[in-house]
């Protein structure tokens, strides 16, 4: 996207802190983006416009989560931020509407607004953090002048609040689940328990999952299971490290983590098989 007369905007005031929330979303080149759909769709549906797109800043380019480009841009997951609209759209919290951006002295010389398809009405939805951060943005498309009533705006402002507050308790869950993977690798390594297959054997029986003999042996070895019979239980201290570190019965772990078990263990299993890659 060439941006000839357009000129780029100047950086939010707060830029670095800015820029920090962007990176802790994790979002940033991810290729698991359908779940944002919802939001393009619906900004359709309320301003009654042709095309919808939601995307990221951060120091170098937009990244798109989901949109439905047509005629230009087509297949493109990211630009330059130097060549976006939207990078204006980061100096407030508040909605950027433009009508006609053929008579917007800001955008009239954009190529989206010169070239073809002509860009004509846009408007960008500020996706603000709980912080007062723009991490980018959600933003209608027409091929003609368009002007949005008031329930309109108000409508797609909480859309873009509500995009906004997912992507944040998203990145909270993620920071919550890397320190509950933290602690647990820690308590096992307290246990004396180096070694991945025994962790796994150990998380595979907070789970009820199948041991193998090896894990079997392994678990009883560390004192952190018994045999009875033919079945395995944990052990009063299996127990007493399962429990502690939030891997307990269902109504201790609602209070202690609003992390879910299975969330957390898929998460220390994921973290093995890379190890052991």
């Amino acid at each position: 996207m060439s941006h000839h007369e357009f000129v780029s905007a100047r950086l939010p005031a707060n830029e670095n802190r800015r820029l920090s929330a962007v990176r802790r979303t994790g979002l940033m080149g991810t290729a698991n983006k359908a779940r944002f759909d919802i939001y393009t769709r619906v900004f359709r549906h309320i301003a009654g416009v042709p095309v919808a797109y939601t995307g990221l800043l951060d120091e170098a380019r937009q990244y798109f989560l989901s949109e439905n480009f047509t005629g230009c841009l087509t297949g493109v997951s990211e630009v330059a931020r130097e060549a976006t609209l939207c990078q204006h759209a980061l100096l407030d919290t508040k909605p950027y509407i433009v009508p006609d951006l053929r008579e917007n002295d800001v955008f009239r010389h954009h190529p989206l607004v010169t070239g073809d398809p002509q860009w004509v009405f846009w408007a960008g939805f500020p996706l603000v953090t709980q912080e007062g951060y723009v991490l980018g943005t959600v933003c209608a498309v027409d091929f003609e002048p368009r002007h949005m009533s008031s329930e309109q705006v108000d409508l797609l402002r909480g859309v873009a609040a509500d995009m906004a507050l997912t992507i944040q308790m998203q990145a909270d869950q993620q920071e919550m689940l890397a320190e509950k993977c933290a602690g647990v690798l820690d308590a096992l390594a307290g246990a004396e328990i180096v070694d991945i297959s025994t962790a796994r054997a150990f998380l595979g029986l907070c789970m009820n999952g199948p041991i193998d003999k090896t894990g079997r042996a392994r678990l009883v070895q560390a004192g952190l299971a018994i045999e009875e019979g033919a079945d395995l239980a944990l052990s009063a201290e299996g127990n007493t490290l399962r429990t502690g570190q939030g891997l307990g019965p269902a109504a201790y772990k609602v209070q202690a983590s609003p992390i879910r078990d299975a969330d957390l263990l898929d998460a220390m299993f994921e973290m093995m098989d890379e190890a052991e890659t």
